[in-house]
């Protein structure tokens, strides 16, 4: 009796649910697209790829240092006593594992340089959106990019991204025409 009830009440709640979703507003926009639109993110791009080339001639410096010192250990080591060997083995082990480090040292900083060049970007895009949708009275939106959506019934939803780069002031950056098919957006015209 008791798992009867529990079914009926949630049944009633889920259906309760999906009767005010349908009631709900909603708009859509691909947010790393209209992201890479953004002035800002192209200047973005160009430090991290300026800091990119700078930590890859390092790293090259590094590597070219090391194939030194192993082509002359390599030609030297038969005219060397044992503990010398070995001493110079060590030393080249420890060159080699310091690069490796130096390289994920760079990964990392890489990453969390883009982090934080694309954060403040990022903010400012969903501060737009967030006032788009008010001045739309839409109840939420969804990222198109990600394909977390299963359907997009256009006729219901609000295709944001024009208002939204206008408020960003690049609306010269809006495709001919989107169009939401089978969950899939696509873009028309490019």
């Amino acid at each position: 009796m008791k798992t009867l009830r529990l079914k009926l009440t949630t049944l009633a709640l889920l259906l309760t649910l999906c009767l005010s979703a349908q009631e709900g507003k909603f708009g859509y926009i691909d947010f790393n697209s209209t992201l890479k639109l953004m002035p800002d993110y192209a200047e973005a791009e160009m430090n991290l790829q300026k800091m990119q080339a700078d930590y890859k001639l390092e790293i090259e410096r590094s590597k070219r240092e090391f194939e030194r010192q192993y082509i002359e250990f390599m030609l030297e080591q038969d005219h060397l006593s044992a503990s010398v060997v070995a001493k110079r083995q060590k030393e080249l082990q420890l060159l080699m594992d310091n690069n490796a480090q130096f390289r994920d040292k760079v990964q990392e900083e890489l990453e969390n340089a883009r982090i934080e060049m694309l954060d403040p970007l990022k903010k400012k895009l969903l501060i737009v959106i967030s006032e788009v949708c008010t001045k739309k009275d839409l109840d939420y939106v969804i990222d198109t990019g990600t394909h977390t959506y299963l359907f997009i019934n256009d006729k219901k939803g609000v295709d944001i991204s024009h208002d939204v780069y206008v408020a960003l002031g690049i609306e010269s950056a809006l495709p001919d025409a989107v169009t939401i098919d089978s969950g899939k957006s696509t873009v028309n015209g490019n």
